[in-house]
């Protein structure tokens, strides 16, 4: 049996809706989990997801967590902790496959997860990124060297205790804070292959395409669908130009670095205009701190910034 989860709350339930469906197309024996990090009923989901509440599984501290975390902080701090609760309620589980819920499945993704490696992990770049104004080296060094927005794991003792152990350090460790060495989950996978022997990194290219890939992945638009690198494109992540994500969404200008993704994205959004009505849910996610995130946050930012060199330029001239 193998499970591909993600984890949500109401601002990002459409796009956990889609991944579904895709996950359905694509992974049809696999069974999929949606884990619900808020107080928002959630009825007549579709038959081929399974709902996991967070009130039905015990985070230790959650109510500290509740506390001292923004909610799109919170939900990537929960992510190992319902992985330990989906293996827990599913013990012939064999393979674990987390995704992000902006990700969208393309193809099959059994040439990339079904590697028999204890955990595969994804890395944000594999060779030295093209120069940019944008994004540089130094920013993915700061946000890590493996994207947590896609990971599988083989069921067994020493990865449950390597899930036990970076559940943990979410508890208190998962604000989104590079300042202070902290990135959400993400930083702790720096040290999985330390942890766990057996672990191996994405090597194909058509895998968790996204802004942090821009730079150094050829995707193009063919006749009967997209290719990556002359590869078959397996899975894209939307973070930060459909829905708000603490550190892509500062790298939306990339977006226009690529009209293939440009096309695609077109493609994704009209797929999340056709939901049905339940999944288009209003108001501030029931766990975690009220985040006022602006719209034009991105638009006032370069302001700010220009401003500022501005400022400099006067102060030294």
């Amino acid at each position: 049996m193998n499970i591909i989860y993600t984890v949500c709350n109401r601002t990002n339930l459409n796009h956990a809706l889609v991944l579904a469906d895709s996950a359905l197309r694509h992974q049809p024996n696999d069974t999929f989990y949606l884990c619900w990090v808020d107080t928002l009923p959630l009825n007549n989901l579709p038959s081929h997801i399974k709902l996991l509440d967070v009130a039905q599984i015990n985070i230790p501290q959650f109510k500290n967590m509740e506390a001292r975390y923004y909610h799109f902080e919170l939900l990537p701090a929960c992510r190992p902790w319902f992985a330990l609760e989906i293996l827990k309620k599913n013990p012939e589980c064999e393979r674990i496959t987390f995704l992000a819920p902006t990700v969208l499945l393309t193809q099959s993704m059994e040439d990339v997860a079904n590697t028999g490696a204890d955990i595969l992990l994804t890395p944000n770049i594999n060779k030295p990124l093209a120069p940019s104004d944008i994004l540089d080296d130094k920013r993915i060094l700061n946000v890590g060297m493996f994207h947590s927005g896609s990971w599988v794991l083989k069921s067994g003792p020493l990865t449950i205790q390597t899930l036990q152990w970076w559940g943990e350090r979410t508890i208190d460790r998962a604000k989104f804070d590079l300042c202070n060495g902290m990135n959400t989950d993400q930083l702790w996978l720096n040290y999985i292959p330390v942890w766990v022997p057996d672990t191996i990194h994405a090597q194909h290219p058509g895998w968790h395409y996204g802004l942090h890939a821009v730079l150094n992945r050829n995707l193009v638009s063919e006749k009967d669908g997209f290719t990556i690198d002359n590869q078959p494109l397996i899975s894209v992540d939307f973070a930060g130009l459909d829905h708000f994500d603490p550190i892509w969404s500062n790298h939306a200008g990339l977006l226009q670095k690529s009209n293939a993704l440009k096309a695609l994205y077109s493609d994704y959004k009209r797929s999340l205009k056709n939901l049905p009505a339940y999944a288009q849910t209003d108001g501030v996610p029931g766990y975690g701190k009220p985040a006022d995130i602006k719209k034009n946050r991105i638009l006032r930012n370069k302001l700010a910034d220009k401003l500022k060199a501005l400022t400099v330029y006067i102060d030294q001239f």
